[in-house]
């Protein structure tokens, strides 16, 4: 245990401190847009600045706290926490930002507004439960788990190129995911025809209406990865330390 702990020590904040500054960027531009779009340009509300300064605080504190928590252990479960709260950041810029703060606050008729809620909320809704079909079926139909996760002593080994292993066992594994990518990433094309149409409708912020259509797809792209790994960095991890009465730890590639 001391051998593992000492090869893993310190691995959690390493790869923390990595994304804080890429997080906190992200979320600068989000309080940026939800100002001056919501507050100086349509003069509607102050709640999407606050609310992107909450995440700000969320995104930057959060990590660091789950590495405090986790006392240099490195568990998998910490890492996945602390992932979890980066690719909210991200999808909160792209999805709620960009695409339903537009839809729930600048000026448009209620159908228009309710409707692109509506078909928002029921594309990612879908996507999300798509991909966790996708990722659990994988996960009971190949040996991904077995490999993953390799036994030392008193803890499970997970090392940082599994992740590569898992994207091609879902690659090879579920074909008809592609359909479903194309199916979503035709929503970007589809929008300059249909910002078009809806111009007159939105009036003169047709335009951010096109950028909000056009990133949608990058939010679902964002949510799936979310979903994969929630299920493989926090839901498996803790289900194997219940089954096994051993921690599952993050180790670098390099660690024997």
């Amino acid at each position: 245990m001391t051998t593992t702990t000492n090869h893993s020590k310190n691995i959690l904040w390493n790869l923390v401190k990595k994304t804080i500054p890429l997080t906190l960027f992200v979320n600068v531009v989000s309080i940026a847009i939800a100002y001056g779009f919501y507050e100086l340009a349509f003069r509607v509300s102050l709640a999407p600045f606050w609310l992107a300064t909450a995440m700000l605080i969320v995104a930057v504190v959060g990590p660091c706290v789950i590495v405090l928590i986790d006392r240099d252990q490195s568990r998998l479960v910490s890492l996945g926490l602390a992932n979890a709260i980066m690719v909210t950041a991200f999808y909160f810029f792209f999805g709620i930002v960009c695409f339903f703060f537009y839809f729930l606050f600048a000026p448009m008729p209620l159908y228009a507004q309710a409707g692109g809620l509506a078909l928002g909320i029921t594309l990612t809704g879908y996507w999300m439960a798509f991909t966790a079909r996708d990722v659990n079926r994988a996960l009971a139909t190949s040996r991904f788990v077995h490999q993953a996760f390799e036994e030392k002593g008193s803890v499970l080994q997970y090392r940082l190129q599994s992740i590569a292993k898992l994207e091609a066992v879902l690659s090879s594994r579920s074909p008809s995911g592609k359909i479903h990518m194309y199916l979503v990433l035709l929503i970007a094309p589809l929008s300059l025809v249909i910002a078009r149409i809806l111009t007159p409708v939105f009036g003169a912020h047709g335009p951010i209406l096109l950028v909000a259509l056009i990133l949608f797809p990058v939010s679902q792209w964002i949510a799936g990865i979310g979903v994969r790994q929630y299920i493989v960095m926090i839901r498996l991890p803790r289900k194997l330390e219940r089954t096994q009465g051993k921690s599952v730890v993050v180790v670098s590639d390099d660690v024997r």
